[in-house]
């Protein structure tokens, strides 16, 4: 902002103080007829009382401003009018227009004034105009701060909602995995409790046999070793459930040996597709400790072994889907997902991480798998993701990141 000479402040102010006390109401109205007359989603949408409110406000905020260089009571307006804007349908270019009803209004008037000398006229615009830019340039700032706070706001609740949507078909299917053993140990251990009933009929009318009893003692063996292990798999499914269900819901930094977490993850995504009839094979050369976000990590290896399920493979297909965890070359750790599916083209390569954008909508496809993946890896775990691809040669998503993840990363 140009920096008004004292004498000219002297010269000019006392005339704009003058006019502003004289000319109130005037200058108000108007600027109020102005804008609504130039903005069309104000006239006849909005009540004129409205707009009067607010260009009154804007007045005593430029009179504020410009004879008392004092800014408090536009930065409060400020904050009001793009408050107001992000609640009510009206464009941007009428708030940016809202402006200069003040300005308007004060040339209506000086224009009326023939004492009022050219070379003032040309001071007062000057003034005007330089007062109207930095309020204008701070207006911009604010409203592009909530802009992106909203959008922030956005990402967080659909990656919510992604994360939950995610445990929803854990649940569904853990529960549908665990009806089997659970299945079969109530089956075991019925057949066990009618073989006791039968063995005490035996027993108490003294016609129990001692081969009757090593039958009881062989089928007692089996019934039980049936339960017990198919209500070890029901545990085991239930733990791997419950570990990646509290990791998903958190996001603390823990310590963990990468390749035994993605695995129980993949054991907790095994209703997803076993009866889909495509492979998944997990690969690890060995072990890598890292610190970092286990929710982060359970999110993208389920988000990576998902996408491939929804969009690898057409109708029909049988494919196999890698999932390849080691430590990079940089001594970073890293996770690649490849399958043999159908690939994609260069023109969609380019927009995979695009939020909404998918090829399978209508089918189960959100659009939001890769890009949630991106931003984990990028804005959480301060790594980075590569895609490669051809049309009919199958997908590799490799995700690289530090063992340790960086300190005072966005949640």
């Amino acid at each position: 902002m140009r920096r008004r000479p004292a004498t000219r402040e002297l010269s000019v102010q006392p005339l704009l103080a003058a006019m502003l006390a004289e000319h109130r109401d005037e200058i108000i109205e108007v600027g109020v007829d102005w804008v609504r007359e130039h903005s069309d989603d104000l006239r006849g949408r909005r009540p004129r009382s409205e707009t009067l409110a607010l260009v009154q406000r804007e007045f005593e905020v430029y009179r504020a401003l410009i004879l008392h260089g004092d800014p408090a009571p536009r930065a409060a307006f400020i904050e009001h009018v793009t408050s107001l804007r992000a609640a009510m349908t009206f464009n941007i270019s009428t708030l940016v227009r809202g402006f200069l009803c003040f300005r308007h209004g004060v040339m209506h008037v000086v224009e009326r004034h023939e004492t009022v000398t050219l070379r003032q006229r040309l001071e007062l615009l000057e003034l005007l105009d330089d007062a109207y830019l930095e309020t204008i340039l701070l207006m911009t700032d604010v409203y592009t701060d909530k802009l992106k706070g909203a959008l922030r706001t956005a990402q967080r609740e659909l990656l919510h909602k992604e994360k939950m949507a995610a445990l929803g078909g854990l649940v569904a299917g853990v529960a549908h995995e665990i009806n089997t053993p659970v299945g079969v140990a109530i089956t075991a251990s019925s057949l066990l409790a009618d073989r006791v009933d039968a063995l005490r009929a035996k027993f108490d009318d003294r016609s129990l046999r001692r081969r009757d009893m090593r039958s009881f003692l062989d089928d007692a063996r089996e019934a039980s070793a049936l339960t017990a292990a198919n209500l070890r798999r029901a545990g085991e499914l239930i733990a791997s459930f419950k570990k990646v269900a509290v990791d998903q819901s958190s996001e603390e930094r823990r310590s963990f040996e990468l390749a035994a977490y993605v695995r129980e993850v993949l054991t907790s995504l095994g209703p997803l597709y076993k009866r889909t009839g495509h492979q998944v094979r997990f690969e690890a050369p060995g072990e890598l400790r890292v610190h970092t976000h286990a929710g982060a990590i359970s999110q993208i290896v389920t988000n990576l072994v998902s996408n491939a399920l929804t969009h690898a493979f057409p109708e029909g297909q049988v494919g196999e889907i890698v999932l390849r965890v080691e430590q990079g070359p940089d001594g970073g750790a890293r996770v690649e997902a490849r399958d043999n599916g159908r690939g994609i083209s260069p023109e969609l390569q380019a927009r995979v991480f695009e939020p909404f954008f998918t090829t399978n909508r209508g089918r189960g496809g959100s659009g939001l798998g890769l890009h949630i993946i991106h931003n984990l890896v990028t804005e959480l775990l301060g790594g980075e993701i590569q895609l490669r691809s051809r049309p009919g040669e199958g997908t590799t998503v490799t995700v690289s990141f530090p063992t340790s993840a960086p300190e005072g990363a966005p949640a």
